[in-house]
């Protein structure tokens, strides 16, 4: 979790009017939390990891004349912890916020025992690919569950006095990612909807493979983002985009997962006694993007677990037996 012993001085950055980003620190990375402010009430989009809230949006919430008191919504974009560690932070210091994530990922965010099961320890079954330990111990050091207020809906419109913003389903890297439309502002807040060709260090050099999950409802999620033609997109672990930058952004992921899509199915064909998931990663691994290889084939199995699952279901692959007790596929 963060030391909050002593809260850090934030500048929060106005991106749009009465929209403000707060960059956090995530190892060499950076995690960016954005709050929307009305006339008479905030809303909190995303809650960082364990003791974010603390050290750097109370300090940024001061430094905008604001009080916690106003905060009246949080909304928790999915479950992954660097986006919901920091939920008890908020039910501690927000004391008229409610709390809200995606129906999906409610249950997961609530329980940190599912999440695991889940999300973060998924692939044990059929895949036999389980996360590092060390990943797992972090993810348990920077999580402080607590019970939400229950789901916001796709659609909800939340009035903060003159300000009013609309809760939009984005799944495919979660179930139930959310995301913030600021239509006055011209402005979508996306968290990991979208996620391009790589996550990238704060430095801007690529750190591992994006991570979306569920193929078709990502792609349907790009689509809609397309629609909307937000002036600015607003996202976690990437710098403020706008106008053609976010189209491209935009277009980037699309491109990426189709080309993966692709990929996956090639790799396959070319096996002949076909691969389990671990061996499939190890080829694919160094050859679909430019991030290091070392270590990141944990990120990569999120997105190839989809494919993987989109080619059974239109009967393009086959499990076709185990080897060494883990399953193997082969094109059909």
């Amino acid at each position: 979790m963060i030391d909050t012993a002593s809260p850090q001085t934030v500048e929060p950055v106005e991106v749009a009017p009465d929209i403000y980003r707060i960059d956090t620190p995530l190892g060499d990375r950076f995690a960016s939390l954005y709050l929307v402010a009305g006339a008479t009430s905030t809303l909190l989009y995303d809650t960082g990891v364990d003791g974010t809230i603390p050290a750097y949006v109370l300090p940024a919430l001061a430094r905008l004349g604001r009080t916690a008191a106003e905060v009246t919504t949080v909304v928790v974009s999915h479950c992954d912890v660097d986006h919901f560690g920091g939920v008890a932070d908020a039910r501690d210091v927000f004391p008229h916020a409610r709390i809200v994530a995606g129906e999906a990922d409610v249950p997961l965010i609530e329980n940190f025992d599912r999440y695991l099961a889940d999300r973060a320890r998924e692939f044990r079954e059929p895949y036999g690919w389980d996360e590092d330990p060390a990943v797992l111990a972090w993810c348990r050091d920077v999580t402080r569950e607590t019970r939400l207020d229950g789901p916001a809906a796709d659609g909800e419109w939340i009035d903060l006095g003159g300000r009013v913003v609309q809760i939009v389903a984005v799944p495919g890297h979660t179930r139930g990612h959310l995301a913030v439309d600021v239509k006055s502002a011209d402005a979508v807040l996306v968290g990991d909807a979208v996620l391009g060709a790589s996550v990238k260090h704060a430095d801007g050099t690529t750190a591992f493979p994006p991570t979306y999950r569920y193929v078709d409802d990502y792609l349907t999620t790009i689509a809609r983002l397309e629609e909307k033609n937000r002036e600015l997109l607003l996202t976690a672990h990437y710098p403020t985009m706008r106008g053609t930058d976010a189209s491209k952004f935009l277009a980037v992921s699309r491109r990426f997962a189709e080309r993966l899509d692709q990929q996956v199915l090639e790799v396959l064909t070319a096996a002949t006694d076909g691969l389990t998931f671990a061996e499939l990663l190890s080829l694919l691994n160094p050859s679909v993007g430019d991030w290091p290889v070392d270590g990141t084939e944990g990120a990569l199995a999120f997105p190839v677990a989809g494919h993987l699952e989109r080619h059974l279901v239109a009967g393009r692959i086959r499990r076709t037996g185990a080897r060494g007790g883990v399953a193997v596929w082969a094109t059909a």
